[in-house]
């Protein structure tokens, strides 16, 4: 582990802690059933004063635990749930970056997610597989992604284009054959738009029922998505047969899930809940109510 750069300012008084966003361990090497082969992470937290000033960032712990420098506490996170979570604080943390001055902050948040993610997904965490998908398909490192020098070989291997798109694909089928709801709109999203895969309406449209099916449990915002997905398909006849009044009956649907959305405080979901109120007014002209 690195040494903290420690500082303190004449004109505040207050100590700065300038550790990094995280940090790799090579000398602990981990095989996954699935391919992956990762070192250990350092997880670092930012500082925050009593002021709610940013003081900085200090080192936390290191994940794996099993196979530590820091003493063995006797959990192995099998499941992967500790990656999990490690990784979604990290993720949000940076989705909490909105200034350029925060850019490569937000970045390095990003990557560590990734790389947590990866664990977990190599422990079999199904979750994990989605998360990896938004990482991929949104392109949250900005090309920065984790390249294993531990198993490249050659210098060539680190001026391959990353396939991004790709590895989002495979992420969010992983997740969808293991029923994640999100996850099996997510890939129909892929299938229609051909992102890491071959454009194919009747398969981004099976995986939408297939979403809709799973949905009953899930909060309104996931319903509401998926409504709208499925309604867009019966509009236009993607992957279906045109159908207006079963796209109506999605947009109505899609409206209640998107509009409770928006009322808990998610307003990125207002575009969606405009595109769903008018679609919704386009059917019902189309079926002359």
């Amino acid at each position: 582990m690195t040494n903290a750069n420690n500082s303190t300012s004449e004109n505040t008084s207050r100590t700065y802690r300038n550790d990094p966003v995280f940090e790799v361990e090579y000398d602990f090497k981990h095989e996954y059933p699935n391919g992956d082969t990762l070192p250990s992470i350092w997880i670092t937290e930012p500082l925050i004063d009593d002021d709610g000033v940013y003081q900085g960032r200090t080192y936390a712990m290191i994940y794996p635990y099993d196979e530590a420098v820091l003493p063995f506490t006797g959990h192995k996170d099998e499941d992967g749930n500790d990656a999990l979570y490690y990784g979604g604080r990290y993720y949000d943390e940076a989705m909490s970056y909105t200034s350029s001055q925060d850019y490569e902050k937000r970045v390095d948040c990003f990557r560590a997610a990734e790389l947590l993610y990866r664990h977990s997904a190599g422990r079999g965490n199904a979750v994990a597989n989605l998360c990896l998908g938004y990482v991929y398909s949104y392109d949250r490192c900005s090309g920065r992604y984790w390249v294993n020098p531990m198993t490249h070989e050659t210098e060539e291997d680190y001026k391959r284009p990353y396939p991004r798109e790709e590895r989002a694909f495979e992420c969010y089928l992983e997740a969808a054959e293991a029923d994640i709801c999100e996850a099996c709109y997510k890939l129909g999203d892929m299938y229609k738009h051909g992102m890491g895969c071959d454009q194919n309406a009747k398969e981004a449209f099976r995986w939408y029922v297939r979403a809709s099916e799973l949905a009953e449990h899930e909060r309104p915002v996931i319903l509401g998505s998926v409504a709208l997905r499925l309604a867009d398909c019966y509009e236009d006849g993607i992957g279906c047969t045109q159908d207006f009044e079963r796209a109506s009956e999605w947009y109505k649907k899609a409206v209640v899930g998107l509009e409770i959305a928006v009322e808990n405080g998610e307003v990125w979901y207002e575009k969606a809940l405009a595109g769903a109120r008018a679609g919704k007014k386009r059917c019902l002209q189309e079926l002359g109510q």
